[in-house]
């Protein structure tokens, strides 16, 4: 809706503390927010000649950009990146002609007054979402928080795909082929909530227990292949004794001589193992752990749960350690599959011995509606990566990998849960009797779409055309109960359940106090409003400041603040990229799965603390302290950590971790698995840390690739970037940072050398010392890691504008835009007093009209 004029200058009145008449005031205002002509001199010349109508480099046009910065979005834009890349010293470039510096100061004066006047001017245009649809994860917690079921949601749009964030509305597309997905979804986690478990599937009120003896399972297999090897090789000897060549190798059950000196292989590389295992004590009441050149893990596989089995089961496992062998080879690893698809779901470390084994108990929740197969196994690489390194590990002790850990038994504490979940028994009646069935029903229909639809009022005629739909089930033969997940299929189907409506109240744009809950919620909880932010909303009372302070507070206190600490920070540092290449166990042995999960929960779990702790937002960058578990404890070799529990951990002095730049995650996503990226690193400091990204690069750059076999050092691979004249300027700016973080290698590990193969066979191997000095394009000089660190933790302010263009953007559904620069710059301000606390800046936003508005 637009507003008048009186709303333009009251606005503009409190932002700049004018207090002149209204339409003289918007007048004299608009009339300001032009930059002389007289700079045009600047651009003629110092820029012109790179960024005319004719060349356009970087498809950059400042011969035709209007100096009125406020003609439309797209000018103010520009006129802010070139204010940008003036302040910064990108512009121009170091080898062309400099602004003189009395040019340079009048022009950044003039251009930064005319910036403020035209974001206040330009503030009410554009970035309004009115609607936008539920995202995948906000439709599963949605659905869970309404049903106590969470649904399969694999076949539905995975909406980080689409976009910066999964919360942009804009990108939040429905078709009518969704519609059907939406609407199979619904109905079948429908119909798991509404079927009660049968009491005669339950033989007893006690748990289930069922126990696995792992060596009634390993030790016979191993027999039976040992003795398998033992007969080929027998029988290979023996052909080699008769020798009568291929020919003669049939007598003996082979197809040629080739396949009997293959068995024999098999034999030398394979016997050694499972005799060693075999003659193991300890194997005839329990299973080492061992790895397969063949087979891969010894596993202890545990019966499969199955569709009706939903709740929280118990695994115990009783083992030991073996306590000769390297620490990474403690720990247990869970996981269950489904189909082809094998979810890790959490490790644990063994500390007991063979003398005294411990028992370890792990808690999963099995989704209903699935049968999945659960696993214990030592924790394991990607891929192949076990097996490839079991080779590396024959070579060195004669017989593989060592075993690590001893199971001496497993067992399964199944859930008793039976019966309707609380979730389900909310919406439901308990006495259907005392109003009639068909008034019953009718009612359960009514109360779940008031439900569903998140306070909003369900219109008559709509009620109505459910009602008919649960009748005409009815008359087809259905029971009651069945005859009600279609019409509650679509209510969850429908746009009041899938969509955050949010409609102008009283002729103004003020979320209406049930808009503003739904916000509040689904921004910190990714997930609806719980009953006390409702009771708030129908009292009328949540939109003052110090009650919504107070239910910040609480929605950031409350363990569903997860969703926003991991679905916000996943999205902000672009971490998908770690999961994006595989890494070879032989080069990088301790690089495993273990290690990869542990390091991105170090991620969040490192917001979350400097969060709660309200501790100074620059301890993101830089601190004495890092927040880990016992796996990245072994990794980082801090010594003193016990356990999976995630907990901040003081560092030594000399520590390179502590900070981002410090973390396995971080080094690991600048790399491609094999050599790190200079530009990949430098590139994510300067967009996430420093809030300069660079821009996109030019079509058609040649790639790095080409020099796959040449032995470069990555300081000398990167100068190649160089080579074209449009990336030259980019990477003078992206490069000495990437530089500067080299100490850490691929998987994040100190090296003072950089080791570098090139070809595949008979690989040339080189060393080169690391480099990392460099400097910044602002003439900013580093000698080392350790400075560079410094160097971008003396920067907060830069990194708190970043991630509050990012809070910002996350939390209103759309791009971060020009208009929104006032309100990251008051933000910000307001954080500064106390080091840009990140709840600060959270409430910053939730306090602002902005956030309280369409």
């Amino acid at each position: 809706m637009q507003r008048t004029l009186t709303c333009w200058l009251f606005i503009l009145c409190l932002t700049f503390s004018f207090v002149a008449a209204e339409e003289e005031k918007l007048t004299g205002l608009e009339a300001e927010a032009e930059m002389p002509e007289i700079h045009f001199e600047v651009f003629d010349k110092y820029c012109l000649e790179c960024h005319d109508s004719l060349t356009e480099k970087g498809e950059v046009n400042l011969e035709d950009l209007s100096f009125s910065l406020i003609e439309n979005i797209e000018t103010a834009e520009a006129w802010n990146k070139v204010l940008n890349a003036i302040n910064s010293g990108e512009m121009p470039p170091e080898d062309e002609p400099q602004i003189r510096d009395g040019e340079k100061t009048v022009f950044l004066k003039d251009l930064s007054e005319k910036m403020v006047l035209a974001r206040a001017i330009l503030s009410d245009s554009g970035g309004e979402i009115a609607l936008r649809r539920l995202n995948r994860r906000e439709y599963a917690n949605t659905i869970e928080d309404l049903l106590g079921v969470r649904p399969d949601v694999s076949s539905l749009p995975d909406d980080q795909a689409s976009s910066e964030f999964d919360t942009m509305g804009a990108s939040l597309f429905f078709s009518s082929d969704q519609l059907e997905l939406y609407l199979d979804t619904a109905s079948r986690t429908l119909d798991l909530a509404l079927t009660p478990v049968e009491k005669s599937r339950m033989k007893s009120d006690e748990p289930e227990i069922v126990r696995i003896e792992p060596e009634d399972i390993y030790t016979p297999h191993y027999l039976e292949i040992a003795g398998d090897l033992l007969d080929r090789a027998q029988r290979t000897y023996a052909w080699r004794l008769d020798d009568k060549g291929d020919d003669g190798a049939k007598n003996f059950g082979f197809l040629d001589g080739w396949q009997a000196e293959r068995q024999l292989n098999s034999f030398n590389r394979g016997y050694p193992q499972v005799s060693k295992y075999l003659s193991a004590p300890e194997n005839q009441t329990g299973a080492a752990l061992m790895v397969t050149i063949k087979e891969g893990f010894t596993q202890i596989k545990l019966p499969q749960l199955m569709w009706n089995e939903g709740g929280r089961h118990t695994i115990r496992i009783r083992a030991a350690a073996y306590e000769d062998d390297p620490a990474r080879f403690h720990y247990l690893e869970f996981t269950r599959r489904d189909g082809q698809n094998v979810e890790r779901l959490g490790y644990r470390k063994v500390s007991g011995s063979l003398r005294k084994p411990q028992t370890i108990e792990f808690e999963i929740d099995h989704p209903p509606g699935k049968n999945m197969a659960y696993w214990v196994q030592k924790r394991s690489h990607e891929d192949r990566g076990d097996k490839n390194l079991w080779m590396v590990h024959r070579e060195e002790n004669g017989f593989g990998t060592p075993w690590g850990i001893w199971v001496d038994w497993a067992e399964w504490e199944k859930s008793t849960n039976r019966g309707l979940n609380t979730a389900v028994q909310q919406i439901l009646y308990e006495k259907p009797e005392a109003m009639g069935l068909e008034k019953y029903y009718k009612a359960v229909i009514q109360r779940f779409a008031e439900k569903a639809f998140r306070g909003a009022e369900v219109a008559p005629e709509y009620l109505e055309k459910l009602y008919a739909r649960y009748d005409a089930l009815l008359s087809e033969g259905k029971t009651p109960r069945a005859a009600l997940i279609q019409p509650l299929s679509i209510v969850l189907s429908s746009p009041s359940f899938l969509y955050l409506a949010e409609s102008a109240e009283m002729e103004k744009e003020i979320l209406s106090q049930h808009e503003l809950a739904a916000r509040l919620s689904y921004f910190l909880w990714s997930a609806p409003a719980d009953e006390e932010l409702l009771a708030l909303a129908s009292e009328g009372k949540l939109s003052g400041s110090k009650v919504l302070e107070a239910q910040t507070n609480r929605l950031l206190g409350d363990p569903r603040s997860e969703q926003f600490v991991e679905g916000f920070t996943y999205q902000w540092l672009h971490m998908h990229r770690l999961g994006m290449f595989s890494f070879d166990a032989r080069q990088f042995p301790d690089f495993d799965n273990a290690v990869r999960d542990s390091a991105r929960e170090e991620v969040y779990e490192t917001f979350d603390c400097i969060m709660r702790e309200k501790l100074p937002l620059a301890y993101m960058l830089k601190s004495d302290f890092v927040v880990i578990n016992d796996v990245l404890a072994d990794y980082y070799d801090l010594d003193g950590v016990n356990g999976h529990e995630f907990r901040k951990v003081k560092l030594p002095e000399d520590s390179p971790r502590g900070g981002l730049l410090g973390t396995v995650a971080v080094a690991a996503m600048g790399s491609d698995g094999v050599r790190s990226s200079p530009v990949e690193r430098g590139a994510w400091v300067l967009r996430h840390l420093l809030n300069n990204p660079p821009p996109p690069a030019p079509p058609n750059v040649p790639q790095l690739s080409r020099f796959e076999d040449e032995i470069l050092s990555a300081r000398d691979l990167q100068k190649f970037h160089q080579e074209q004249p449009q990336c030259a300027q980019c990477h003078q700016k992206i490069d000495p940072i990437g530089y500067g973080l080299e100490n850490l290698d691929p998987s994040g590990m100190w090296r003072d050398i950089e080791i570098v193969k090139a070809g595949k066979r008979n690989a040339t191997v080189t060393e080169f010392p690391i480099e990392p000095a460099g400097k910044l394009l602002d003439g900013t000089e580093f000698e080392s890691y350790f400075d560079l660190r410094d160097v971008v933790a003396d920067r907060v302010e830069d990194f708190a504008m970043g991630l509050t263009e990012s809070l910002i953007s996350y939390g209103l559904g759309r791009p971060f835009g020009f208009s929104d620069h006032q309100l990251a710059h008051d933000i910000v301000e307001d954080a500064s007093a106390n080091d840009f606390p990140i709840e600060r800046l959270i409430h910053g936003l939730i306090q602002s009209p902005v956030f309280q508005s369409r």
